[in-house]
């Protein structure tokens, strides 16, 4: 098997022993490199007091991040949620703070003069540490160590191997702006094509699509991706190009890192960070462009739903209940809300498309009690229990659509893919039920609602 295909790591994760989040003893150790550091700052402790009486008097922790660089910070589009590891450890920063939590969008080139204008009160993002960086400003302890290390097409490693063999003129490197990927690839590489492209969401698909040969990125991004996208391969992960650790960025305020030192320290030892970045390294992240991803999974699982309704309408025609349940959906609403917004899916749109379905169900009851009724149909019999089995697989199939509605968002959010989308629903309509209770199922997917 391709060692650059294993899935290595902690428990069995992503990572390799050289990828890994810090551990309490190895924290001890940073904590002494840090020292010589905080004390050098110590001129600056009235000003680093102020700037935690800032947090507080306003109330809330501003936090910069850039949105593209999965599994730290990602988001959709201006009007989807943030959503990644840094996001989920700057909401517990600000629980733990006692204040509210402002998301202030940045960009790799403009980094460090955000920062620099006051524009946050910290950089959370996947950023690695720099000696450029550290010159302007501080870091907080490193909570993961990583590389540099090529992604390129599956069947094209061997050509990619080292250095030497990228930087050749042949060779087409493309690589996102302002970042360490940038500096990595301008200190290394001198005869090789340096093609920049600035959308850090799709830069990938240059290398699937052929506009690029490779790119040159943090491990455990190459990891991440030769997962969501199995035609690219990550080339020794486990070995990169050179050693970078990640932190979190903050202004040259000596008493606020100390604070979110000791925040961070305690998150490590608790493992809730190495929790945090598993799960965020196995959440369901779109894989594909929006143009080129597929529908049949989501539909599938819209028409499971559907078929349901034919148990669910039999076992209150038996016990001669009413079809809407309200306090239920109410109940199903509620509980959407925050798991979708988790997903990266707005809850005001998760909440429009589960209503729809919820409408649809009983659309289709209706459809068959009227039939029941005009047969004058007497009880069924061996009808599965509503609450013991119909509802756990109906609540099963919520959380694998949530899922799917994830992995197919930046699509549903596009309105050129609607025609698309449109055309892959049409299967729907050759099932058994009623044309009303199709529409009413598609129509969150194609009304312009999640854009």
């Amino acid at each position: 098997m391709d060692v650059s295909k294993q899935e290595h790591g902690y428990n069995g994760t992503l990572y390799s022993p050289h990828f890994q989040v810090f551990t309490p003893m190895r924290i001890s150790f940073i904590v002494i490199a840090f020292c010589l550091g905080i004390l050098q700052a110590t001129s600056l402790s009235a000003q680093s007091k102020s700037q935690i009486e800032q947090i507080h008097s306003r109330g809330t922790l501003r936090v910069g991040t850039t949105g593209d660089y999965k599994p730290f910070s990602y988001r959709h589009n201006a009007n989807s949620p943030w959503i990644g590891f840094d996001i989920e450890m700057a909401q517990n920063l600000a629980t733990h703070l006692g204040v509210s939590l402002e998301w202030v969008p940045t960009s790799w080139p403009n980094l460090m003069r955000d920062l620099a204008a006051g524009n946050f009160d910290i950089v959370m993002s996947g950023v690695s540490i720099s000696s450029e960086r550290k010159q302007q400003a501080m870091f907080s302890l490193a909570y993961l160590e990583d590389g540099k290390t090529p992604i390129t097409r599956c069947g094209e490693q061997a050509h990619f191997q080292t250095l030497a063999q990228i930087d050749d003129a042949s060779v087409r490197v493309v690589v996102n702006p302002g970042g360490t990927n940038e500096r990595f690839v301008r200190e290394h590489l001198q005869r090789a094509q340096i093609i920049i492209y600035p959308d850090n969401n799709r830069i990938f698909d240059q290398i699937i699509d052929g506009h690029a040969d490779l790119m040159i990125t943090d491990a455990i991004e190459a990891r991440l991706q030769q997962r969501l996208k199995p035609t690219l391969c990550a080339l020794h992960p486990e070995t990169p190009f050179n050693r970078v650790e990640k932190a979190y960025l903050l202004p040259q305020d000596a008493a606020w890192k100390a604070l979110l030192d000791d925040w961070l320290q305690q998150k490590l030892r608790d493992g809730v960070v190495s929790t945090s970045m598993e799960k965020w390294l196995n959440h369901p992240w779109p894989n594909a462009s929006p143009a080129s991803i597929q529908f049949d999974e989501l539909r599938e699982l819209m028409a499971q739903r559907l078929t349901l309704m034919e148990d669910v309408a039999r076992h209150k025609w038996n016990q001669q209940s009413e079809i809407e349940d309200v306090p239920r959906e109410q109940k199903i609403i509620l509980s959407l809300q925050k798991r979708a917004s988790a997903l990266g899916i707005p809850s005001a749109w998760a909440e429009h498309f589960f209503r729809a379905q919820i409408e649809a169900a009983k659309q289709v009851q209706r459809d068959y009690f009227l039939q029941w009724h005009n047969q004058q149909q007497a009880q069924f019999t061996q009808v599965p229990n509503l609450d013991t089995v119909i509802r756990p697989q109906l609540d099963q199939l919520t959380e694998k659509i949530l899922h799917q509605l994830a992995m197919t968002w930046p699509a549903l959010i596009d309105p050129h893919q609607h025609p698309r989308i449109k055309q892959h629903m049409q299967a729907l309509q050759k099932q058994k039920w009623s044309e009303l209770a199709v529409a009413m199922t598609i129509a969150p997917l194609i009304d312009g609602s999640a854009f």
